[in-house]
Parts: structure tokens; C-alpha cells; sequence
């Protein structure tokens, strides 16, 4: 490679004067000598004075030296480490790096990045003497280089008019560091994570910061760029010298490292991701596409989802186990990626069958960044060497609270700074997921239905519908979703004697439920969060319903309303949405009753707009109260990942043989989709439903 040195003649900083123009100043120093002159001097000019090295010959057995647990590198005056009350500034945006003094200050952090890197070295030389003689002289040499990039930095902040100390200096690398147990500890905190992040932030900013005009910082950048991939090289080469044989370097990395760290910390934040840089310094293609798609928060603690759909079919059965057959199984695993829709970049989610490496740069380049997966088990569970099992988390989040999932969650829930009972479960909630139960609390808003526990009173509910002119009804088991579990009936036959059976199962679930079938104008539903005992609306999502009442998708726009009859507009703004405001009756009552029952989390309320038999429109207030995560939520959701003011639909739809199931998408200039068509889950051979995105700018081009 070739390097630009010009800047440096200025700064007499080259590599090798530094060292010949200071020879004089002293002594050749040990090994051990150049890592206690640096961690235990307390002056900057100390620490930084390049001395020659005498490298210990291999039959020279090291000093040991007792270092303390909490041990901290001496630092006096101005260099000290800042209290965690004390306010920094930020790193200066792109854009305002045409100051010098926006300069000074960007260089400042990365002084500090320097000087702390150097003394973690000098801790590692001290506390590791039995380290094998090659590792213990390349790491002196590397520290070396770190104390050559500190100075630089300082000569160039001094240019711009800013002292070292002037801001307080963070004290994040040794404390994330400095607890290193082994030198295949250090390697993966220091080397391969702080370091080979460097390779993103020494790039950028290098062209940064010559856009800018700054040609000496740019250049003073360029050549640390080079010094890091020699740097993140050594530590590679030793990584590989002391992992397990048998694992990636990618599954060795991703063990080695423990909350706060994870291998996201090696990669910059909002710089791009430099391919090129950690190809030089020795890491495979596997390895660097890995890398290039993993999330994992760097200081948030994550929420964790998990996909359960059959969440209804659990509650049913309940005390029984509950053990989803291959159909629900399939369904599962063809539809677990929309939770990532509902976590943000730094969460978790669970998934049974995580998508290839391929399908998830697919969905990145599409401007669908996904969180961290974690892959269950055959079972659904979390394996026992899960890092999520060791990690403090916020918030659980399945799609809904069972019987199982809070057994399987029970060992997370240690873990996470949430302590709601929401977590529980308790036999009372299972009237959370029962149709009848919802209606008997909600009975003012639930219109014309019937809750029937036995034969005799399905025979009467059939009689009332009929005296009140209906001729077709819907019968529906409590516990069932996506609109499964219904039945469509024809009154008059059905009075003659083919009334459905009350079998054993039938009446575990609490009968059934008889409510007439309208001529429906317009399914939507209402998207709510329940949080301390109060129910906040989040919007409202038109609902794809087919003919036989089976769910099939959902369409959030800017304006509910838009492209609408002004009939059915008129209806809705006047009447309809009067009921869902946060202080409107139903939702009040609605929030009390999930206070009693101790839920908090996501609700979603499915609604819908009639005919009456003499034309009029009419609401149906609800239909469904869905105590969990819906697809209307996720719908929801979706719009905040793509252009502002777009609008999205979400289909469910069977996979058809034949069919190349192609994204074609357009995206803005922040990366954001704005029009197209793309399929959120990877379609292979098995494969039975197809999640279909469509965005435009209006909803009657959807």
C-alpha cells in the first residue's frame, strides 16, 4: 500500500525519525519497563516519550508484578478520567468538521481512544508475563505505534487551537476493557473489537475530513487507517492461535465477548462498513458478511420478541400442554420474521428458523435492518449456552402471553430491569384470549351477540336472530385467531336440527359464540398500548377480511379516510372514531378491564362498519379484542421503516407453485423505501405463506 506523508514532514512525525530524533533521551527499557512507564506514570509527556525497546530474550523470565482488581492508569491534572456527571461534548456531525475548532475537538476523542488503547497494552504485557515471547514483543511494538498516533493527534488539536483535558475524557475503553482475563480476552476486546472498529472510523473520517479541506487530519487518519490493519492482523493472528479449533473465527469472536461488548462494537457507527480495510488485515468473506449484518445494542439493553401465533390454541387447552402440530409449525416459521418489524435495530428476536445470511443483506439493502436473532431450539426454547440467558434485558415481548411461553421466559425474566407481573401467568387471564369472555365484559359496545354455554341457548339465540330478520349468522369458538375457529350458518336450516354439537372440548372453551352475519362496508382495526393502567391509542389500520372471514392483510395510510366514499368518511369522523379516543367510554372501559387482569402490552381491537337493513351504516364497536401483538401492529409499525407519508399494505398469501416472488423496490436518499414491492420472509421450498409489502405514496396506488 502506499501511504501520504506529506502532512507529516510538518509535524516531523515519520515513522522512524520519531524514534531516532528521541534515542539520546535514555536507556534502552524493557519490555516491562515501557508497560509500567505508561500505565504508572501520571504525566502525558511520560507516558508518550518514545524510548527504543530492548525486546527480552525468550530465556528471560518477565517480572511479575501484583496488579490490583480495580486498578486505573495514573493520570494527574487534566487527563483524569471524567466523573459520570460530567457533560461531553458530542462528536462533531460531518458537517460541521469545516471548523478548526470542530477539528480539534473530533481529535480530542480520538486522543483519548489512543492513549487509553495504549495503556489497556501496557496492562496486558503486565498482567499476562507467561504469554508466549512473540505475542509480548508484538504488543509492545503495537503499543509503541499507539503512543506515536497519541502524539500525533495532540500536535494536530494544538493546530486547531484545542488542549488535550480541555474536555472530559471518557474512561468507556478501560472500563470495558481492563477486566480482560486471558490474552484471548484481550485480543477479542481490545483487537478485535475496539481496534477493527477503527478500521470503519479512521476510513470515514480520513475522507471526511479532506472533503473538508484538512489535508493534514486526513492524512494523519490515512496513515492510523494503515497502523490498524496491522494491528487488528496481529490480534487475528493470535485469536486463531488460542479459539478452539473447530469453531469460525465468527462463533469464536462471538463467544469470547460478554455484555457490554458484542461484536457490533466492532463496527462504526454511521461510517459504512469497510470490507477492503478487514480484508487486509486477514479475515475471511464469511467472517466479514457476518459481521456486516449483526445487530446487538452497544449500551441499550434490549427487549427480546418471540413469534407465538398459536398463543389462542395454548389458552384453549390449558391445563393440558400445548404442543403445536407441523401445520402451526410451518405457519411459525414462514411468518417469525415479522417481529422484526416490532423490535428496534438493537433488540432481540427469537426465531426457529433464522434467515440466511443471503435473505438478511436482501432485506438490509432494502432498508429493512434487522435486530440480533437468536435461534431456538427444535423445542422453541432458548439453548442452554444462549448469550441472551446472560445478558440484562428490558422487556420480554412474545407475541402473547401463555401458560408456556411464560414457564420458557421464567429464567429471562431474572435478567430483565422490568418487573411487571405481566409475566405470570395466572388462570384469570386466559379470559383475555376468549371471544365470550370479552363480549360479557364489553357487552354495551359488542352489539347483536350471543354467548352460548350449552344447546338449549344457541336454539334461542337462533330464534331471536331470526324474529330479528336475519337469515345467515357466524358461529365462533371462543379461543381462535386470524378468523379460524368460525363457522357461517344458515338460520333456518340450522333451526331444523343442524345446530352444531357441544362436545367436550366445545364446552372446555366455554360454549360457543352466535352473532348474525352483516354486509360489511369497511373492516379496520384499532391499535392500542396498555401501559400503567392507562390505554394509549396508536392508530388505526384498515383490515383485509375475506369473504369467509379469514384475515388477509392490513393497509396503514397518513389519512384513514384517503380515497374513501364521503359517505363512509363522513361516518367515521362523526361517529365511528368518537369511541376510540383514550378517554372515550369503551376504551376506559376496555382499560379496565385488562387492568383487572393484570395485562399490560399490546391491544389490538378489530371493528367494523355494516349495512343495517334499511341501507343505513352502522359501527359493530368491536368484534375482537386481541390482548397481544396483531398483524395490524405490524403493519403499523412498518410505516415508521419506510418513507414518511407513505403508505404500506401487508398481505398474507399462500405460495403458488411457479411463481418468482421478486422485490422491486425504490428507495429515497435516506435509504428508505418508497414505492415497490418487496417479501419480508425467505421463500424456499417449503414455504406456505408469502408476506407481501407494497408501498406508495397513496393508498389507492397500493
Amino acid at each position: 500500500m502506499e501511504r501520504s506523508r506529506a502532512s507529516f514532514d510538518s509535524l516531523k512525525m515519520s515513522k522512524t525519525s520519531n524514534l531516532r530524533d528521541h534515542s539520546r533521551l535514555a536507556e534502552n527499557e524493557s519490555i516491562d519497563e515501557l508497560a509500567q512507564r505508561v500505565l504508572f506514570s501520571d504525566q502525558l509527556d511520560e507516558k508518550l516519550k518514545p524510548l527504543p525497546l530492548n525486546e527480552e530474550r525468550p530465556g528471560e523470565p518477565p517480572k511479575r508484578i501484583i496488579l490490583s482488581a480495580n486498578l486505573t492508569p495514573a493520570r494527574s491534572g487534566t487527563i483524569q478520567f471524567a466523573s459520570g456527571s460530567e457533560s461531553r461534548p458530542k462528536l462533531p456531525a460531518s458537517a460541521h468538521l469545516v471548523t478548526e475548532e470542530n477539528r480539534g475537538t473530533l481529535l480530542h476523542f480520538f486522543a483519548n481512544h489512543e492513549l487509553l488503547a495504549a495503556e489497556l497494552m501496557a496492562l496486558a504485557l503486565l498482567r499476562f508475563p507467561d504469554a508466549p515471547h512473540k505475542f509480548r514483543v508484538g504488543l509492545a511494538n503495537t503499543l509503541r505505534e499507539e503512543q506515536r498516533h497519541t502524539r500525533w493527534y495532540l500536535a494536530r488539536m494544538k493546530e486547531c487551537g484545542v488542549t488535550f483535558g480541555e474536555f472530559p475524557l471518557s474512561p468507556f475503553f478501560w472500563d470495558a476493557v481492563s477486566s480482560m482475563e486471558s490474552p484471548i480476552d484481550y485480543v477479542s476486546r481490545l483487537s478485535l473489537t475496539f481496534e477493527q472498529a477503527n478500521l470503519d472510523y479512521a476510513k470515514y473520517y480520513s475522507g471526511v475530513l479532506g472533503e473538508a479541506g484538512d489535508s493534514k487530519s486526513a492524512s494523519i487518519l490515512n496513515r492510523i487507517y494503515e497502523d490498524e490493519i496491522s494491528h487488528v492482523g496481529y490480534g487475528l493472528h493470535w485469536f486463531r492461535q488460542w479459539k478452539e479449533e473447530s469453531e469460525s473465527d465468527w462463533e469464536a469472536l462471538k463467544s469470547n465477548l460478554h455484555f457490554p461488548l458484542s461484536p457490533s462494537r466492532a463496527k462504526g457507527n454511521k461510517t459504512g462498513f469497510n470490507v477492503e480495510g478487514r480484508r487486509l488485515a486477514g479475515f475471511d468473506d464469511d467472517y466479514i458478511h457476518q459481521l456486516s449484518l449483526f445487530e446487538r445494542s452497544n449500551g441499550r439493553t434490549p427487549n427480546v420478541f418471540l413469534f407465538n401465533p398459536e398463543a389462542e390454541n395454548s389458552v384453549a387447552v390449558h391445563p393440558a400442554p400445548h404442543h403445536p402440530d407441523k401445520r402451526i409449525l410451518s405457519v411459525i416459521e414462514d411468518l417469525e420474521i415479522v417481529t422484526a418489524i416490532l423490535a428496534r435495530r438493537d433488540d432481540v428476536i427469537l426465531m426457529r428458523r433464522p434467515p440466511s445470511l443471503e435473505h438478511r443483506a436482501t432485506l438490509t439493502g432494502l432498508g429493512i435492518q434487522l435486530p440480533e436473532i437468536e435461534e431456538l431450539d427444535a423445542e422453541g426454547l432458548l439453548a442452554p449456552g444462549s448469550l441472551v440467558r446472560e445478558r440484562r434485558l428490558n422487556d420480554l415481548r412474545p407475541w402473547g402471553l401463555t401458560p408456556e411461553v411464560a414457564k420458557n421466559f421464567a429464567a429471562l425474566k431474572a435478567n430483565t430491569s422490568n418487573d411487571s407481573p405481566a409475566y405470570d401467568w395466572n388462570d384469570s387471564r386466559r379470559a383475555l384470549f376468549s371471544k365470550s369472555e370479552q363480549v360479557k365484559a364489553l357487552r354495551e359496545w359488542a352489539g347483536t351477540s350471543f354467548v352460548c354455554s350449552a344447546a338449549e341457548e344457541l336454539s334461542e339465540a337462533i330464534e331471536q336472530l331470526i324474529e330479528l330478520g336475519y337469515r345467515e349468522a357466524i358461529v365462533k369458538r371462543p379461543f381462535s385467531t386470524a378468523g379460524g375457529g368460525m363457522r357461517r350458518i344458515d338460520l333456518l336450516e340450522t333451526s331444523r336440527g343442524n345446530a352444531p354439537v357441544f362436545n367436550a372440548k366445545i364446552l372446555h372453551e366455554g360454549g360457543l359464540l352466535l352473532e348474525p352475519s352483516h354486509r360489511r362496508e369497511l373492516d379496520f382495526s384499532v391499535q392500542y398500548q396498555m401501559k400503567d393502567g392507562r390505554l394509549t391509542q396508536l392508530g388505526l389500520i384498515r383490515q383485509i377480511i375475506a369473504d369467509s372471514g379469514q384475515y388477509r392483510g392490513s393497509i396503514s395510510v397518513n389519512k384513514f379516510c384517503q380515497g374513501m366514499t364521503p359517505e363512509i368518511s363522513k361516518f367515521l369522523m362523526q361517529d365511528a372514531f368518537l369511541n376510540y379516543g383514550d378517554d372515550a367510554p369503551f376504551t376506559l372501559a376496555l382499560a379496565a378491564w385488562l387492568k383487572r387482569l393484570d395485562y399490560e402490552g399490546p391491544v389490538g381491537v378489530d371493528a367494523y362498519l355494516h349495512r343495517q337493513a334499511d341501507g343505513e351504516l352502522a359501527l359493530r364497536t368491536f368484534c375482537e379484542v386481541n390482548s397481544r401483538y396483531t398483524m395490524g401492529r405490524v403493519t403499523h409499525e412498518l410505516r415508521g421503516k419506510v418513507a414518511p407519508g407513505h403508505a404500506v399494505k401487508f398481505e398474507l398469501l399462500k405460495r403458488e407453485a411457479g411463481v418468482a416472488y421478486e422485490n422491486a423496490v425504490s428507495l429515497n436518499q435516506r435509504g428508505r423505501i418508497e414505492s415497490g414491492t418487496l417479501f419480508l420472509n425467505e421463500i424456499h421450498a417449503g414455504t406456505r405463506f408469502v408476506i407481501k409489502i407494497t408501498i406508495a405514496k397513496l393508498a389507492a396506488d397500493l
